[in-house]
């Protein structure tokens, strides 16, 4: 005969105002009251309801609530790849801006993939999310959720909603100009090689303006290798390209992906840096603690973007009738090892061709 404590417990059903009402021993009315912050509830009443809140661990009923204020309580977020530091980072600053009091984030990852992010925009439109950020890859619903939702395009756009949404942007151009002049016109190199990812994506597309506006001022013959997704890709098309030019060369890259793939390359050539090979790039390496060498890069400052993003937001929400506006953030321009600039104290950590002679 098997005991009461022998069957299967189950889940515990959520406690609710009525469960609430029968711990305080007062009506369901003064605990909807209560909760609420209502006036003219006797302090002794309000404590019994709350010392009951915090007993049964009554957490509230957001689709009620939602029902009742027209307010989800979250806002929707879609970065490209989670595994990628820069969109981390955006994520982290993000999230630090939201109070106890605001909105919750709901984090979507469109890995790059425009039917991923229509699912996560379809489930976001259904949940009637408050707000919404996102870094598009080209969702075919993206223009009817910025008609519906506040909306912040951020770090890159897509042409269905150039000119309808919010837009946060960095300059791009500017700083894959900024860093193949510092190799063409400050290194006086004559060979500059581009690795690019996917020249589709806008600010993909915006760097290697940039790196062709320099070449061609220069005069120089533009050495590119382009549409690579992952650092394995990148390397192999680095390794491909780079066996075709004479040390010294630059390389400029467009993104941390991209410079990892050419650091592999370069490793695998046997080459060093800065003597044969000075490498730039775009998105933030950080401190390159696995090949002890501290990039030459352009810096997106995530902090800046996340403030104006929500910013903007805030504003739509307030008022949904305002213009499209568009919003551009510069891009620090850190000097380190990789180009010479800054002289290696030491040699780097990594094992095999890429360290010091």
């Amino acid at each position: 005969m098997s005991s009461s404590s022998d069957a299967p417990r189950g889940l515990r059903r959520p406690t609710r105002l009525v469960d609430l009402a029968q711990h305080a021993g007062v009506s369901t009315k003064t605990v909807s009251r209560v909760l609420n912050g209502e006036a003219y509830v006797a302090p002794a009443m309000r404590e019994r309801v709350m010392a009951a809140v915090a007993e049964l661990s009554y957490v509230g009923d957001a689709a009620a609530t939602g029902l009742r204020t027209k307010r989800s309580g979250f806002i929707g977020l879609i970065i490209p790849d989670v595994r990628n530091g820069f969109f981390a980072l955006l994520t982290r600053a993000i999230e630090e801006r939201l109070s106890p009091a605001s909105p919750t984030l709901l984090l979507g990852d469109s890995d790059e993939e425009a039917d991923q992010e229509e699912r996560y925009l379809r489930t976001f439109r259904q949940q009637r999310v408050d707000g919404l950020i996102v870094l598009p890859s080209g969702a075919p619903s993206l223009p009817d959720a910025v008609s519906e939702i506040p909306t912040v395009i951020v770090d890159r756009t897509v042409p269905s909603v150039r000119k309808s949404a919010d837009h946060v942007l960095a300059s791009n151009r500017r700083a894959a100009e900024r860093l193949v002049e510092h190799l063409v016109a400050h290194h006086r190199l004559s060979q500059v090689a581009l690795i690019a990812g996917n020249t589709t994506v806008s600010n993909v597309r915006d760097r290697q303006s940039g790196y062709t506006r320099v070449m061609n001022a220069a005069g120089l013959e533009h050495h590119v290798s382009a549409g690579h997704a992952t650092p394995d890709d990148a390397a192999a098309g680095a390794l491909e390209l780079f066996r075709t030019l004479t040390p010294p060369f630059g390389v400029f890259t467009t993104n941390n992906r991209m410079f990892w793939g050419a650091m592999a390359a370069i490793s695998r050539l046997g080459l060093h840096i800065p003597r044969d090979v000075l490498v730039t790039t775009i998105d933030s390496i950080g401190e390159a603690t696995v090949t002890g060498l501290k990039p030459t890069q352009g810096v997106i400052p995530v902090q800046t973007v996340a403030a104006k993003a929500m910013k903007l937001l805030a504003e739509r929400t307030e008022d949904p009738t305002l213009p499209p506006r568009s919003v551009t953030v510069d891009i620090d321009i850190e000097f380190g090892t990789t180009c010479g600039c800054i002289p290696l104290t030491t040699a780097p950590l990594m094992m095999g061709p890429l360290a010091a002679p």
